[in-house]
């Protein structure tokens, strides 16, 4: 089994560290507000230097997420673009998509650990 610290804990650029794991042990479904009360303050190491949870988590369309994985998707698109690797733009239209991303960042579970 994989672990969720060091490189398993990296996505297209960000190193989620022991938020990963906080995310998949979190009770689902969850809004953003709560999700901003209870890990806003924490740090994502991206590219770009630190984030806070928080900023990029403010601006989301999505209230309501399901699975770890929507939230990890919300993260990445609510950081702006030089904070992230490979996760923006359509294929076809000159932008990234997941084939072109390091094997790294397409490694790593973001299904539920408890349900």
């Amino acid at each position: 089994m994989a672990s969720d610290n060091g490189e398993q804990s990296r996505a297209y650029g960000i190193t989620f560290g022991p938020l990963k794991r906080a995310l998949r042990e979190h009770r689902y479904p969850v809004s953003a507000a709560e999700l901003i009360e209870q890990y806003g303050g924490f740090e994502l190491e991206t590219v770009a230097g630190e984030r806070r949870l928080e900023s990029a988590l403010q601006g989301c369309e999505t209230t309501t997420f399901a699975e770890p994985w929507e939230v990890r998707d919300a993260i990445l698109g609510g950081l702006d673009d030089d904070a992230v690797i490979g996760y923006r733009g359509e294929p076809g239209e000159g932008g990234n998509d997941d084939r072109d991303a390091p094997e790294i960042d397409r490694a790593g579970d973001w299904s539920r650990l408890s349900e």
